[in-house]
């Protein structure tokens, strides 16, 4: 008999939330559709709608603009048979501003700027004057606004257009209307409404509005610069007004490519008629279905899964940082899954403490057992060092006595060196400073005979040291020391003393000097023997062991012994100081 293994609780809530999730989603995204195609449709109508209201208010203003403009540019093909002859075109002129039109002026202008025909006989020149600068810049039909800006007086409206006969401008023709007949936007209704228009042509320039002219500016949107308003013919949209309000636009165009109408609507008025709250509300309820059947997976995702996993995750965390007080993972009714993998993860814990605790007695048992074979060569040197302290006292010659105390020294140091790192915490390693003034203490306090002490000043920088850097180090310095205690000298009206000091020159790169002072010699002269050398063969061997750098300087009153060594393996010296003389001829003069 198969026996089917039983679903966790927790793990049948998590899928039947994510089966109600995904088996919501496509019915929501459908209504969600659906009503986003509708609402989509009634905000198209809507501006539509307003889009038409700025259409209608602005029918008269296209009818004058049109007229306007087809008049100047049916004034510019008739005047080409009279070019050419001032009468016949002052005739055309003139005879053109009569009748039942609304025209006052009109005017041919010569390509310079200068009027030769006109309808009241008027010349002059206009070659300074905006319409005309405007029309020659644009190259076809344009609109001008102004005071006076032709014949006549008060604001005028001037049409433009260039007269031209096989490609070759022979000038422009320009029409004049009295401005207060393009008020056809002004209207108690649009104000009432707070609806305002204003018209603008292809260069931006602001030919009328249904508001007075100093506040027609602030009625267009921000954002978008007048140029590139007559590119949004037929857009609707909503924009912050320059003056800080935010309103509903509507582009429309009155002349093709030439002039468009800019109608805005307070955003109160655009979204009563737009949209309205059950559209929103239709919209909103599948994606609120949607969202509560993704809430209560996620409800059920945290409970029975993520939770879970934080605990795990915090529990490994904990372990890896080194906790190991209670490294055991506990969880709280968690599905079959996590419960197989928190007896896994406490399995792996228990196994790996196992052997981190057995690693840990190994290891302090090997460190136990260094540190005695320490101990052991420090004592067995220390008894060569006293066997040959007995030899000495009992040697004939103060030869044997001084080849007898050298060797004595360097078993010491060897001690020394031994006995540092027995006591040091890191077995690895030896500490410089403690290292040197072990050793300074073991042969510092030794005299050259006379009874007179001798004064030894230290500096030492604290730098770890591996064991074979220690053991070089120091013999080098026990070596150094004997050689300083040997050819020590008082010097006049002072006191015999050894300067020791180690400083770190540059990262991880150590010098090392000695210096002793000259003068009356402190050795007895009955024990005075030949050097046989074999101390600075064996400081030179050190130096080289240590990858070193040894110098000695002498004065008359002191001498000195001065090594660089890198503490760590590629390490850099620092560099050399420049000569005085170099460095007067490298510095510019004052």
């Amino acid at each position: 008999m198969i026996k089917v293994p039983r679903l966790q609780g927790g793990s049948l809530l998590v899928r039947l939330a994510a089966l109600m999730t995904f088996a919501l989603l496509p019915l929501g995204l459908i209504a969600l559709y659906q009503t986003n195609a509708v609402v989509a449709e009634a905000n198209r109508l809507s501006h539509a709608s307003l889009l038409a209201h700025t259409q209608q208010a602005a029918a008269k203003e296209r009818e004058l603009l049109q007229r306007a403009g087809g008049a100047t540019e049916g004034l510019a093909a008739a005047i080409l048979p009279v070019f050419g002859s001032d009468d016949r075109c002052a005739n055309l002129m003139k005879s053109f501003t009569q009748g039942q039109n609304p025209f006052t002026f009109a005017a041919f202008i010569t390509p310079g700027g200068s009027m030769e025909c006109t309808s009241d006989g008027s010349i002059g020149d206009v070659s300074e004057k905006w319409p005309f600068l405007k029309a020659r810049q644009a190259a076809r039909l344009s609109f001008a606004v102004g005071q006076e800006i032709l014949g006549g007086s008060g604001p005028q409206l001037v049409a433009t257009s260039p007269v031209q006969r096989d490609g070759i401008l022979l000038g422009y023709v320009s029409i004049a209307v009295p401005h207060q007949l393009t008020k056809s936007l002004s209207g108690t209704k649009w104000a009432e409404q707070g609806i305002r228009f204003v018209t603008l042509d292809a260069q931006g320039e602001i030919l009328s509005a249904s508001i007075p002219e100093q506040q027609a500016a602030q009625a267009l949107p921000v954002s978008v610069p007048r140029r590139e308003l007559l590119q949004r013919t037929g857009d609707t949209f909503f924009e912050d007004a320059r003056s800080g309000q935010e309103r509903f636009f509507a582009v429309s165009e009155i002349l093709p490519g030439q002039v468009s109408v800019v109608g805005s609507w307070p955003v109160e008025n655009a979204m009563t008629v737009s949209a309205s709250p059950t559209s929103w509300m239709t919209l909103a309820f599948p994606v609120l279905m949607w969202l509560a059947g993704i809430s209560v997976a996620v409800l059920g995702l945290q409970q029975m899964v993520i939770r879970h996993l934080s605990a795990l995750r915090r529990a490994m965390r904990l372990y890896a940082l080194g906790e190991r007080d209670d490294p055991s993972l506990k969880l709280n009714s968690p599905p079959r899954e996590f419960e197989e993998a928190r007896l896994s993860f406490n399995r792996m814990v228990a196994i790996l403490s196992e052997a981190e605790r057995r690693r840990e007695l190994d290891l302090e048992e090997k460190t136990m057992l260094l540190r005695e074979v320490h101990h052991r060569v420090k004592n067995n040197l220390q008894l060569v060092a006293s066997i040959m302290n007995m030899q000495g006292r009992n040697a004939q010659t103060p030869e044997a006595r001084r080849m007898l105390a050298q060797l004595q020294r360097r078993v010491r140091g060897l001690a020394t060196i031994h006995r540092s790192l027995n006591t040091n915490p890191d077995i690895s390693t030896v500490d410089s400073r403690e290292l040197i003034n072990e050793l300074i203490a073991e042969i510092g306090t030794m005299n050259a005979g006379t009874g007179q002490d001798i004064a030894i000043e230290t500096n030492l920088a604290q730098m770890p040291l591996s064991q074979d850097q220690g053991v070089t180090l120091s013999m080098l310095v026990s070596e150094a020391m004997t050689n300083a205690v040997k050819y020590i000298g008082v010097p006049d009206g002072g006191r015999p003393e050894i300067s020791v000091s180690l400083r770190e020159t540059a990262k991880n790169w150590l010098e090392l000097e000695l210096t002793n002072t000259k003068g009356q010699p402190l050795l007895d002269p009955a024990e005075e023997i030949g050097g046989t050398g074999i101390g600075t063969r064996l400081m030179a061997a050190f130096a080289t062991q240590l990858d070193g750098e040894a110098a000695t300087h002498e004065t008359e009153h002191s001498f000195t012994y001065r090594l660089g060594f890198p503490a760590v393996a590629g390490a850099v010296p620092p560099a050399a100081p420049m000569p005085e003389q170099e460095q007067d001829e490298a510095e510019p003069a004052a």
